[in-house]
């Protein structure tokens, strides 16, 4: 676009007669004057480059063309020093000394048919890269994946016009948020439409609805939910989604673990389903607990602790579903959510060494975690397991801490004396103080500041465990090798909000939460952790919390607290 110098700032008729315009408005006076109707001013700036693309490449297009047709220079006419041909003269001198016949052809440029033209990807692919290197993760030593059936399905080339446009639609919002480009976010907008429509379709017919790809389409509109999460009401969104996928798995029924596909789609979707029922305080559907009992016989765990598995998701669904119970009284609620509790101590004994985790305890604080002291697990969905767990468990202590306040003041005489009263609560405490801690624990490794072992690595471990020297910590989002970095963040999000809201804990700590939420928000691009820390920090500020005084430099860990040894709920040792 060269510079075409100043224009006329005259009116159209002005411009035209070549006369002095006086530029009056609304009309100028050569105008009125002359009774014409004045047609106005043009905008200066906008005339100041003109587009002469087309006119610049057609004179190169010439150009290369007449260099094309020139004749190679000879040793007798030697390319003078302006054409520097100084290495072809030099190149045909040694061919022809060695009696060759082919001499190639001299061009000082390339012609158009032999330029190379740079592949510049769409942005849905730049989006889809984003979304593959954040979320998408193969199995490792336990054989569960997320979201790795997206790779292999969008490499197949019949993908579906659904299939695309959800993964499209979902991974554009996103990427939009990481970059922060309304432009994007609108493009995404956009695709999602087509994307609900096209999925509404497949909805009408049952052919088409128990399609693996009709799922898939389903749960990316979920996710992209969750990319465009405004505030807490947006869960309801994400929850209709989420029941929408429900109602499909239930359609397809138990024939649906005859693919492999089937079965893990159905693996990870169930943690979705908790995970929702533990927010929204519903019920996990039964007909989808029915079919994971049906599954879990064909489950592929049989070298890693099938059984241990299997206890612990029973485990997190009685805890889940006793936020449902509004009729039982304070003193029942209490005894129940304790004995659901104490069923991790009834299973430890199953737990194979690949589902423990080592605890790394540092002689001096870091300024990369809060605290001394982390966790170090052999896989990363051992690591959501856990946190998954720990969600569940500061669920049931709340109830337990609620039960207790119920009990002794709302009832006359009182459900329990002073001193199981205290007994109790001291009890719930210690158990929220130490399971916010193993929250906290697992952010360094989650977030990428130390990588997940590889596979050989953690199989050798889980097989021989040996005392290891503490893992060094990096700053969240520097990694040694870019292989290394962790695609499970987005499973950090609802565990530290949850454990954030623990009034046991200090300002300090929950400040640290909302960094490390926002640090999620803005790594993988989802507005559901910047809009939870958000939540938080409002209610720090109106001063909802009790937070007692707490020394950073003195929070521990007890080792392994509910890991290889039992959870002793009467003496639980954490100090937040």
């Amino acid at each position: 676009m060269p510079n075409v110098g100043r224009p006329s700032k005259g009116c159209q008729n002005c411009r035209a007669r070549k006369i002095k315009c006086d530029q009056k408005r609304p009309s100028c006076s050569q105008c009125k004057r002359a009774g014409r109707d004045c047609q106005g001013y043009r905008d200066p700036l906008s005339m100041m480059f003109k587009n002469e693309s087309e006119v610049v490449a057609k004179k190169a297009e010439k150009r290369y063309e007449k260099l094309a047709k020139q004749k190679p220079p000879s040793k007798k006419d030697p390319p003078t020093p302006t054409t520097d041909c100084s290495k072809w003269s030099l190149d045909q001198d040694r061919l022809m000394s060695q009696g060759s016949t082919h001499v190639a052809p001299y061009t000082r440029y390339p012609t158009p048919e032999s330029m190379t033209r740079e592949i510049v990807p769409s942005i849905q692919d730049h989006a889809v890269g984003f979304f593959i290197g954040n979320y998408v993760a193969q199995p490792q030593i336990i054989p569960r994946g997320q979201f790795e059936w997206i790779v292999e399905l969008l490499a197949q080339p019949d993908t579906e016009e659904v299939l695309q446009n959800s993964v499209y639609a979902a991974s554009l919002a996103g990427f939009a948020n990481a970059s922060k480009s309304p432009t994007i976010m609108q493009q995404a907008q956009k695709t999602y439409g087509a994307a609900l429509r096209m999925t509404n379709e497949a909805l009408r017919s049952k052919e088409t609805a128990i399609k693996d790809t009709t799922l898939i389409a389903v749960i990316m509109l979920g996710m992209y939910e969750n990319f465009v999460f405004k505030d807490r009401r947006s869960i309801q969104a994400w929850a209709k989604h989420v029941d929408g996928a429900c109602a499909l798995i239930e359609l397809r029924g138990k024939d649906q673990f005859q693919s492999s596909l089937g079965r893990r789609l159905f693996h990870q979707f169930y943690g979705v389903v908790m995970l929702v029922a533990l927010e929204t305080g519903r019920e996990i559907p039964t007909a989808m607990h029915e079919l994971y009992q049906l599954m879990t016989p064909t489950s592929d765990y049989s070298i890693h602790g099938r059984q241990w598995t299997t206890r612990l998701i029973d485990f997190m669904h009685s805890a889940i579903n006793l936020n449902k119970d509004k009729e039982s009284d304070p003193k029942t609620m209490v005894e129940t959510a304790l004995k659901i509790d104490h069923e991790l101590d009834a299973i430890k004994g199953l737990m194979p060494r690949i589902w423990d985790y080592d605890v790394i305890h540092l002689d001096q604080p870091s300024e990369h975690l809060y605290g001394r002291t982390y966790h170090i697990y052999l896989d990363a969905w051992i690591a959501q397991m856990w946190n998954n767990v720990n969600s569940c468990r500061l669920s049931l202590y709340n109830i337990v801490r609620e039960n207790l306040a119920r009990g002794w003041m709302w009832h006359q005489p009182p459900l329990f004396s002073s001193t199981e009263y205290d007994l109790l609560n001291r009890t719930a405490e210690a158990a929220l103080r130490s399971t916010c801690t193993a929250i906290f624990a697992s952010v360094p490794q989650i977030t990428g500041m130390i990588p997940f072992p590889d596979l050989s690595t953690a199989r050798r471990r889980a097989s021989r465990p040996e005392s290891k020297e503490p893992a060094p910590l990096y700053t969240m989002g520097t990694y040694l090798d870019v292989s290394t970095s962790s695609t499970h963040m987005v499973h950090l999000i609802w565990p530290l909000y949850a454990a954030a809201q623990i009034d046991l804990i200090s300002s300090g700590m929950r400040q640290w939460c909302i960094d490390v939420l926002h640090y999620v928000a803005l790594r993988i691009g989802t507005r559901q952790a910047v809009v939870l820390a958000d939540e938080l920090k409002e209610m720090q500020r109106a001063g909802l919390f009790t937070t007692p005084f707490v020394d950073r430099t003195t929070l521990e860990i007890p080792h392994r607290s509910y890991g290889t040894g039992a959870y002793d709920s009467g003496h639980a040792s954490a100090c937040l």
